[in-house]
């Protein structure tokens, strides 16, 4: 589900963004039952974007546990393609959310001139993304 939006310019590099994003929570997250306060940590999936230290620490300052797999460097390259740490499973999690928001046209190419209208349209199908979700998973359980 999305946790926040925000827009910003599109040369900013990912990293630079992060406290910002994780600021613009649109909902506080309910504790779960049962849980000891260690376990019921949020988890928090990124991409490589996102692999710097900084990162970390900004996500675990904002009370999350961050899974972001590791970049590239010289003495480690990245996996081969079919090895399963190459693309680790949480990575769907974010490839999907993408996805969600590509099906909403005005989204997918920037039509709104105004930032204000844009973010309004990014909330609008973030609400509507977690709308269907909610009603898929009632329709399921009921």
């Amino acid at each position: 589900m999305p946790i926040g939006c925000i827009i910003s310019e599109a040369n900013r590099t990912d990293m630079k963004r992060l406290a910002a994003l994780l600021d613009a929570c649109m909902s506080e997250r309910p504790a779960l039952p049962d849980t000891t306060p260690e376990e019921d940590r949020a988890q928090l999936c990124l991409d490589r974007g996102y692999a710097y230290a900084a990162c970390r620490d900004t996500a675990r300052a904002h009370g999350y546990v961050p899974h972001i797999p590791p970049r590239a460097t010289k003495g480690h390259p990245l996996p081969p393609p079919e090895h399963p740490d190459r693309h680790p499973p949480r990575r769907w999690v974010v490839e999907v959310a993408h996805a969600w928001f590509n099906r909403f046209r005005s989204l997918l190419i920037r039509w709104a001139k105004k930032a204000q209208n844009y973010l309004a349209l990014v909330h609008l199908a973030a609400v509507l993304i977690i709308y269907r979700k909610l009603r898929h998973a009632r329709q399921l359980s009921g």
